[in-house]
């Protein structure tokens, strides 16, 4: 198996290069009624289904519909989030987004402050959305309430991108990270390497920031360098 020069593996994603997630700038095709249903979802009255439970693939977007529904709603949300673990008055928010509750069920203190939330939540007949990377039925939840809570309504999971939709976001992705990612480079890295987003958007840090290093332009042989490997 090949292995990079840098950790790519490894790397956390910077999605600060996304300056704004909204739906038109998410690659949606094959998940075009999930899309719709999450328009609506932050857009309408609550009604009998209002739990959403959305599971993806790292980096296969999910953080960015959650902060896609908060900036397309004139709603007052609470976004709960692996590094935002905090008790808060929640009273006065209309939405209750959970984005990767399987990386945030650590403990028991953690998942009891969440089933609360949830629990408030449906007593007071408000939406919640809630991502996950894995299965609801690979969590290990220590309160099956909470489980059975979540499975109420409806589950989505995000549907994988073909390849020609994967060069399409690593485009995106370089673009607004500032460069341009021609179709020869793009076509090599997908060639060549993984074609799982998380490994694919990692390529796209890497490629960033040594080229803003370096100052090189981004060319087969420069993207070669960087991920130079060694075999097992």
């Amino acid at each position: 198996m090949k292995k990079t020069l840098y950790n790519l593996h490894q790397l956390p994603i910077d999605y600060s290069f996304a300056t704004s997630k909204n739906f038109d700038n998410f690659v949606a095709e094959g998940n075009e009624f999930l899309i719709d249903k999450l328009i609506e979802f932050s857009s309408s009255k609550p009604s009998n289904e209002n739990i959403i439970m959305l599971q993806g693939e790292k980096s296969s977007g999910k953080t960015h519909l959650c902060r896609a529904i908060k900036n397309h709603s004139n709603k007052k949300i609470i976004f709960v989030e692996y590094d935002s673990m905090k008790i808060i008055p929640h009273e006065q928010f209309d939405i209750l987004i959970i984005d990767n509750i399987d990386r945030l069920i650590v403990n028991s203190e953690n998942e009891e402050y969440l089933f609360s939330l949830v629990n408030d939540f449906i007593l007071n007949n408000k939406s919640i959305l809630v991502t996950t990377t894995i299965s609801i039925e690979d969590i290990q939840f220590t309160l099956p309430d909470l489980k059975s809570r979540l499975r109420w309504d409806l589950i989505f999971k995000i549907k994988d991108l073909n390849d020609i939709n994967k060069i399409k976001v690593l485009e995106k992705f370089a673009s607004e990270r500032g460069f341009k990612l021609t179709k020869k480079v793009s076509d090599y890295i997908m060639n060549n390497y993984r074609r799982d987003l998380f490994f694919l958007c990692n390529v796209i840090r890497a490629i960033d920031y040594s080229s803003l290093s370096e100052r090189r332009n981004i060319t087969i042989p420069f993207v070669k360098k960087i991920m130079e490997y060694k075999k097992d």
